[in-house]
């Protein structure tokens, strides 16, 4: 397959800042929603995470980038061939922690376990975007006709089942975020990023939350869930 993106030898090895600032910036806000949801549940905040339209668009910002840099780092792993190896691996590393966070809801939070979130969709849209590798027209067109719709209220089906999870992200529009994260790497965006030394050392943080993104969405919220419980019961 013959790709049309920066084919530059180095570009296997070389990691982008810019991509790992994105998703640290995505785990960092992350952790502020999950504190916050926290701090509702044991009533120091009073928040309505269904009804104020700030806390219903958070969460959609934060998978917003995760997606979008998952799909600009797949462009870029694969631009020389699809590694075969590596997508099983990560599909079922993936997919074994989703299944995880469905099975340990179903028991914790019978009526809001989650059956489809974030995992479930990044796990699902890193293998079906795979085709579109090394073809910006088709990213292009799948995003436009994944999102494009939603401002006429229209998006294609995704199974749901009749409770509320507490995190569904169905596959259908979220996948055009994908795609759109591959196409953005045609364009050259993904290569952007602070010169400044002072500059660099400040996003740091963030970077590193990038690079470890996923063991901090694993561990993060238990931890959170933990210490506030613990200040809850020392307080009252």
């Amino acid at each position: 397959m013959t790709k049309n993106i920066h084919k530059d030898h180095a570009s296997k090895q070389k990691r982008f800042p810019l991509i790992d600032y994105t998703r640290g910036f995505a785990v960092l806000l992350m952790i502020i929603f999950h504190f916050s949801y926290d701090l509702s549940a044991f009533n120091f905040v009073h928040i309505d995470f269904q009804r104020d339209l700030f806390w219903w668009i958070f969460p959609r910002v934060i998978v917003f980038f995760f997606l979008y840099a998952m799909g600009q780092s797949l462009e870029l792993v694969h631009q020389s061939s699809i590694q075969i190896k590596k997508v099983g691996k990560r599909f079922a590393k993936i997919g074994f922690f989703a299944l995880c966070i469905s099975t340990f809801t179903y028991f914790a939070f019978p009526k809001n376990w989650i059956y489809f979130g974030t995992l479930h969709c990044i796990a699902l849209s890193s293998v079906l975007v795979l085709p579109f590798v090394g073809r910006p027209k088709l990213t292009a067109l799948a995003s436009a006709l994944m999102l494009v719709p939603l401002l006429w209220g229209f998006q294609l089906p995704w199974f749901k089942l009749g409770h509320a999870s507490m995190d569904y992200i169905p596959l259908f529009p979220w996948i055009g975020v994908v795609f759109l994260g591959q196409f953005s790497t045609h364009l050259g965006l993904h290569r952007y990023g602070p010169n400044s030394m002072s500059l660099k050392s400040l996003l740091l943080p963030l970077e590193l939350m990038g690079r470890h993104s996923l063991l901090i969405y694993l561990i993060h919220q238990p931890v959170l869930f933990g210490l506030v419980k613990l200040y809850h019961v020392a307080t009252y």
